[in-house]
């Protein structure tokens, strides 16, 4: 049973990244030229989607080649034929009757915290968090409030211009504000995977796992055709314990969110997520399949090993 759905959950997740044959590139601009950051670009008949960055370019990976579906905040939507893949030319005219969007800075997410009460830690469980400036470390993903969009349990495609997300590591949940300066939960059973993109407009993509995690969501690092790497957040809360008797001390005088992830491999098709360590003897035992590829990679590339090595050699190996 675990194997059907964790290859059920695969397919849905991975091939939404990584399985498309074709990749369409190109910019979103207003009727002036300008460039829109964070504009919603989706295949028209698929659920492949992406945001332009900062400066309106955009890069996406899709089945076929048709037409393009493109929508942002206070602009008409608008529908683009494709006929150049790497140079597609989206304009967008004005349409201001949609609303008032939830500003995006770090001050007006931490007014929403402030709002919400999330200055405290867990009731009950973790305490209370005395100073937001004595705090390291965070119980968010992101700074901010950043755009994203969802897969839902009916496979269908969900975002809204006027919504703004954020992922909370303690418990594993995706939260979100449409405008009224107010967080807002989104029930974990009503999503397959959802996908959100930072202030730069790098993406952060996770899916429902339960063969690795039954409560919470995974980040999708890396995948491709013979294995997908996961990350698990273990995030805690630790509180101040400092003590001193003004001769020695220990402890520490803060308040501290510390992340402890875990990270999983999953061999292509229904394999079981193995755990993998940032030490070649476990990335030789997980990747055994392929120990001549895998000892070649670790030759060539000496540097240390940590979340983004792992994630390269996973793509190194799919290719």
């Amino acid at each position: 049973m675990i194997k059907s759905v964790l290859t059920f959950l695969f397919a849905l997740a991975v091939t939404f990244c990584f399985a498309q044959k074709n990749t369409v590139a190109g910019t979103v601009n207003d009727k002036q030229g300008k460039p829109i950051p964070f504009a919603f670009i989706k295949d028209a008949r698929h659920n492949y989607a992406t945001f332009s960055d900062p400066n309106g370019s955009f890069t996406l990976l899709v089945d076929t080649l048709d037409r393009l579906l493109v929508t942002a905040f206070n602009f008409k939507e608008s529908v683009i034929k494709i006929t150049d893949p790497q140079n597609v030319n989206v304009v967008l005219a004005n349409d201001d009757i949609k609303g008032v969007k939830a500003v995006t800075s770090n001050e007006s997410f931490k007014e929403t915290l402030s709002t919400e009460g999330i200055t405290r830690a867990d009731a009950g469980a973790t305490g209370y968090i005395a100073k937001e400036n004595s705090i390291h470390g965070s119980r968010y993903l992101f700074d901010d409030w950043v755009h994203g969009f969802v897969i839902t349990s009916a496979d269908t495609i969900r975002q809204n211009d006027n919504y703004l997300f954020n992922y909370q590591k303690m418990d594993n949940s995706l939260v979100f504000t449409d405008g009224d300066n107010k967080m807002k939960e989104i029930p974990r059973g009503t999503i397959k995977t959802f996908t959100l993109f930072d202030d730069k407009g790098q993406s952060y993509m996770f899916a429902d796992v339960p063969a690795i995690d039954q409560k919470h969501y995974v980040q999708v690092l890396s995948g491709g055709s013979k294995y997908v790497l996961y990350k698990q957040f273990n995030t805690k809360y630790l509180p101040n314990d400092y003590v001193s008797n003004g001769m020695t001390s220990s402890g520490h005088n803060y308040d501290e969110f510390k992340d402890d992830p875990a990270y999983y491999v999953v061999s292509l098709p229904g394999g079981q997520p193995q755990k993998v360590l940032f030490k070649n003897k476990s990335i030789k035992q997980v990747f055994a399949a392929d120990i001549n590829k895998v000892n070649k990679y670790l030759s060539e590339h000496d540097n240390d090993v940590d979340e983004s090595y792992l994630a390269d050699l996973v793509s190194t190996l799919n290719n």
